[in-house]
């Protein structure tokens, strides 16, 4: 799907802007997403607040992703099936009906195989729903105590307590409770001391996922440490730091080179990991000195580029 998206991209742009959202909604289904995932997957990729009733109940979620009030359309139908609407001041954008049919779709499906733990877990993981309904979802989904978050991407299927899909702004991200962290990857996790840590434990945990690579493919957000709260703090549509933008400018192979090589106890290590003469390695590693505007080998400049390359994943 991803490589007919690009294809169309060249051709067609908005042709790909529809398979992009096709594969979106059917990412959150073949997940087993709740109905708000679907509702904000819709507000999410049309920039605007997103309206829907199901079984009668009525839900908004703003282009932020913050629950509302919804306002429903004059023209809503009246029949049981669910309905999907998009709220704007003016007119509407190219691909509103294109989401509005898929949410409709996918909320369709959904329901028609609702799992009850699911709901559940969208709830307990979400710092906007009241202590009351938190408590009673902990409750459903008989979560004691500490309890461990995993992340990762849509189709996962893990061993956990409880699963559901968020949709998010990085796309569909699959979310576990449970002891038991899969060994394959990418996969994001961190622990959460009780059910008022577990909201960030979830975002933590999805941070982690982004981190997670062909290296790394099973990211503790708890092993992290300090790392995490720049990561937390950092928004990649703010101003580009210079670090990131010289990170930016290098090559895939160069960047996977420095990452050996930063993570190798000295110059000769990194060049047998990477099948290279170490003289050869030595007079890249001056190159990158004057591509990074620092040494990438001092301690200090071990802790710069692991905390741009960190950065740089996550924008």
């Amino acid at each position: 799907m991803q490589e007919l998206a690009g294809r169309l991209r060249v051709l067609d742009p908005a042709a790909s802007e529809s398979v992009k959202i096709i594969d979106y909604f059917d990412s959150l289904i073949a997940g087993g997403a709740g109905v708000e995932s679907v509702v904000r997957a819709a507000a999410i990729l049309g920039g605007t607040t997103a309206g829907a009733r199901v079984r009668g109940r009525l839900l908004g979620i703003d282009a932020d992703g913050a629950r509302i009030t919804p306002t429903p359309p004059a023209s809503l139908s009246d029949t049981d099936a669910p309905c999907v609407w998009l709220q704007r001041d003016t007119g509407s954008a190219v691909n509103d009906a294109m989401i509005v049919d898929r949410a409709q779709v996918a909320l369709a499906i959904i329901t028609a195989r609702a799992d009850p733990t699911t709901g559940a877990v969208e709830r307990v993981i979400d710092a906007a729903v009241s202590r009351v309904d938190r408590e009673a979802a902990a409750h459903r989904l008989r979560l004691d105590g500490e309890v461990r978050v995993v992340a990762a991407p849509p189709h996962s299927r893990h061993v956990t307590t409880a699963s559901t899909v968020l949709a998010t702004a990085e796309g569909a991200v699959w979310i576990g409770l449970g002891e038991v962290v899969p060994p394959e990857g990418p996969v994001g996790t961190s622990v959460a001391r009780d059910l008022d840590d577990l909201p960030r434990a979830c975002a933590d945990a999805r941070l982690a996922l982004r981190l997670a690579d062909d290296r790394h493919r099973v990211v503790d957000a708890g092993e992290l440490g300090v790392l995490v709260e720049l990561a937390r703090a950092f928004y990649p549509s703010g101003p580009r730091h210079p670090d990131l933008a010289a990170l930016d400018a290098l090559d895939a192979r160069t960047l996977e080179a420095l990452d050996v090589v930063v993570d190798s106890e000295s110059i000769r290590a990194a060049a047998t990991r990477l099948s290279l003469h170490h003289s050869s390695l030595q007079s890249r590693h001056e190159s990158w000195t004057r591509q990074l505007g620092y040494d990438p080998l001092t301690p200090r400049g071990r802790a710069r580029f692991l905390a741009a390359r960190m950065l740089q994943r996550l924008g």
